[in-house]
């Protein structure tokens, strides 16, 4: 039950971020200074912002790119974690005790003020975003992976498929994947979560995207100097990743009990 009602929410929030710009009419980049902070009403349903754009077009837009990049990186620090992960834990011995090594190095790394550091020397940007967050973000997976890897590699029919000769490769598309996907999915879907306030994070320090683009971070950010005169500006988006992260919690959960 919790994880239909987590995947429903998700769904919504993912069907609002892709389809508000589009049906809305209003532009979520170009501001209309004659319009600015705006009340809500008929025409915009949640206010204007200082710069006159509709906020509700503005929330789902930058929603859109918040987990775009979420979606992006997790796919990345997945396939590292994965194919690190497996192989380690197929291979076992020093392979194994070098994953468990580099993890524990990135672990001790303080994450978010390494991603400040390194996005601190190069631009604003989409690139930036990815160079600041996949080096450490693979750890996890690479982990459990290996875990989960060197577990399915004991049982009984994966040592008889290696008996008759199976190279490794086969071993872990044909024999080991199948059985260890469903908990790489578990982990992608925690990653994802971590992730997206690990984006909107760096988004409300400036390393985001540069205007006039923006994720939920960078809204939030820009509304803090008008936090007493139109807290709206910061809650709704706010508010849209909460959902979000909701959402993806309760999704999690229902896998690790399920």
């Amino acid at each position: 039950m919790k994880g239909r009602a987590g995947v429903v929410a998700f769904a919504a929030v993912v069907l609002f971020c892709l389809v508000t710009p589009v049906v809305s009419g209003h532009d979520p980049r170009a501001p209309d200074l004659g319009r600015a902070l705006l009340p809500p009403g008929v025409e915009h349903w949640l206010g204007t912002d200082q710069l006159g754009r509709d906020l509700l077009t503005r929330t789902a837009a930058a929603g859109r790119t918040s987990l775009l990049f979420a979606l992006a990186i997790t796919a990345v620090t997945t396939l590292l974690g994965t194919v690190s992960g497996a192989a380690a834990g197929l291979a076992g011995g020093w392979a194994e005790r070098l994953l468990r090594f580099a993890a524990t190095v990135a672990l001790a790394l303080p994450g978010l003020t390494l991603a400040l550091a390194l996005a601190g020397v190069l631009l604003p940007g989409a690139m930036t975003v990815l160079v600041a967050l996949v080096p450490l973000g693979w750890v996890n997976c690479g982990l459990v992976t290996a875990t989960a890897t060197r577990r399915v590699a004991a049982s009984g029919y994966v040592l008889a498929v290696r008996a008759i000769g199976a190279s490794p490769s086969y071993l872990l598309r044909r024999t080991i994947g199948p059985h260890i996907a469903g908990t790489v999915l578990t982990v992608a879907t925690a990653d994802f979560a971590r992730t997206l306030v690990a984006v909107t994070s760096l988004g409300f320090l400036g390393v985001g995207l540069p205007p006039p683009d923006t994720d939920w971070g960078g809204m939030v950010s820009e509304a803090t100097p008008l936090l007493v005169a139109a807290p709206r500006l910061a809650v709704v988006p706010a508010l849209a990743l909460a959902v979000t992260g909701l959402a993806v919690a309760l999704v999690v959960d229902a896998r690790r009990t399920g």
